[in-house]
């Protein structure tokens, strides 16, 4: 059931994301703001039926406010803090979901995306002035996708002491179940935006912005998600930054920004985030070739922008 219109939107897909963009004349947006899994989040669909849209939006928050029950770190009881306590978990149908995501991801990323980085992120936040190489060198044991084990629901860490974060995918998969909701009720075209952008049958307008916030691009997105992620990007209180190498090294990323276009804001989510952590095109080059990404923008160190 299609209810809305064609909509153009610009979004700001660089260091620092907006939204701005014309509205249709004979219809004005129901328009949802709030926060999830830590972002800003926002939802856009037309409808002429006040109630529906309600519904929607309704249905809408209870797939976020469970992705949090899920993935969040900041809940005690959140079943990614479940596993992480006890080492074991019987997974939702949810959870599971993301988790053959991410060992799909891990393997096409040569093993870049790797959320048992998780003891390492704690300990460095807990350093003033970071970690020592030699500290580093003792967490190693403790991080490494191939270190968890799954048997049908099944999940647990083969290492006491290891731990997982979903950081750098879960707002992607909040942004892709939310989505299928909206769909699920009628509404397409839409605009979901849960740290990641996923727009339906519409078309909207993508800038990708330098560090700067100059727009170097752009394009039209379609049926499609776009993620983006900088290695300088969010940083603890010490300085040290929120994506790390899961081989434990302190080598520089050569970009300052990754933006994917994916099928998928799960997929466009986890490629940026491991994507960021590369020193070299080839693997972003591969992603596309393979299909795992539909394009991708590299911000060089001097601001100059890179697509493949």
């Amino acid at each position: 059931m299609n209810r809305g219109r064609r909509r153009f939107l610009t979004i700001m897909a660089g260091c620092a994301l907006a939204t701005t963009g014309s509205r249709p004349a004979t219809a004005e947006p129901v328009v949802w703001r709030g926060r999830a899994l830590g972002a800003e989040a926002r939802i856009e669909l037309f409808s002429s039926d006040s109630k529906e849209a309600a519904r929607a939006l309704t249905a809408a928050r209870d797939t976020i406010h469970r992705m949090e029950r899920h993935f969040s770190l900041y809940q005690a009881g959140s079943a990614l803090n479940r596993l992480n306590s006890d080492g074991t978990l019987q997974m939702p149908p949810e959870f599971a979901r993301l988790i053959g995501h991410v060992d799909r991801i891990n393997r096409q990323t040569e093993g870049l995306f790797d959320p048992t980085i998780q003891p390492l992120m704690v300990a460095q936040a807990r350093r003033p002035n970071g970690l020592t190489r030699k500290e580093r060198a003792a967490l190693g044991e403790l991080v490494g996708w191939d270190k968890v084990r799954r048997q049908s629901s099944r999940i647990h860490y083969s290492i006491p002491g290891m731990a997982m974060t979903m950081n750098g995918i879960a707002q992607g998969f909040a942004t892709d179940r939310t989505s299928e909701v909206l769909r699920a009720h009628g509404f397409d075209p839409y605009l979901v935006h849960i740290g990641e952008y996923r727009a339906g049958e519409q078309s909207a307008r993508i800038g990708v912005a330098g560090k700067s916030g100059n727009i170097l691009d752009s394009i039209d997105l379609k049926n499609a998600a776009v993620a983006t992620s900088a290695s300088s990007g969010t940083r603890f209180s010490n300085g040290s930054g929120h994506i790390m190498h899961p081989d434990l090294t302190d080598t520089e990323p050569r970009w300052q920004s990754v933006s994917v276009q994916a099928e998928t804001a799960t997929w466009a989510d986890g490629l940026s985030t491991a994507l960021a952590l590369t020193t070299s095109r080839e693997l972003a080059e591969k992603c596309v070739v393979s299909g795992a990404a539909q394009a991708i923008w590299l911000e060089d160190g001097d601001g100059s922008l890179v697509r493949v």
